[in-house]
């Protein structure tokens, strides 16, 4: 269900604050900021990527935190949907195994397709296992716009994602900003 950010308080010079202006304005924002939007997720299970170096949508199956219900670890396992509109601080993550040929690429999605400045490479010419992460502020309506994590490779052949207790496992971090 979608929420909206209440409205900051105001009054007019001589206007008397009563306990229903305060509650409706004060309280009410300052219950929001205590209960921002945030959520965190990952994958306990690794995801095949085909080295076609297309960007495919990494599935989170479990959640820490999801304080508005924005993620379902049932449908759609990789979005995230905000259900309050306004400015998000996105921040993703994936593993790849020590396989030394071909780019690895990681981005923040929106809707489908890539947020600018978003992505992230590396080409892995040392055989340990590799992680990155990635950042972006994206801006969402806070009812059907939806943001994802999104992973490529080209090393020629499928190669799994890092998943479970890991540092490196595949992961998604959205926190509220503003609206």
């Amino acid at each position: 269900m979608a929420r909206t950010v209440p409205a900051a308080a105001t009054v007019a010079p001589g206007q008397f604050i009563t306990g229903a202006l305060w509650n409706a304005q004060v309280t009410a924002l300052n219950n929001f900021a205590l209960a921002a939007p945030v959520f965190f997720g990952y994958a306990t299970t690794t995801q095949s990527i085909a080295g076609s170096n297309a960007m495919v949508a990494l599935n989170l199956d479990t959640e820490t935190l999801d304080a508005d219900g924005g993620h379902s670890t049932v449908t759609n396992t990789s979005r995230y949907t905000p259900t309050v509109a306004g400015l998000y601080l996105v921040i993703g993550s994936v593993g790849w195994p020590n396989t030394v040929t071909g780019d690895r690429r990681l981005q923040i999605g929106l809707n489908g397709g890539g947020v600018i400045g978003s992505g992230a490479s590396f080409d892995p010419s040392n055989a340990v296992t590799s992680g990155m992460q990635t950042s972006a502020f994206v801006t969402c309506n806070g009812t059907t716009d939806y943001i994802e994590v999104m992973a490529a490779q080209a090393s020629g052949g499928s190669l799994v994602t890092s998943a479970g207790a890991s540092i490196f496992t595949a992961s998604m971090r959205v926190l509220w900003i503003s609206r």
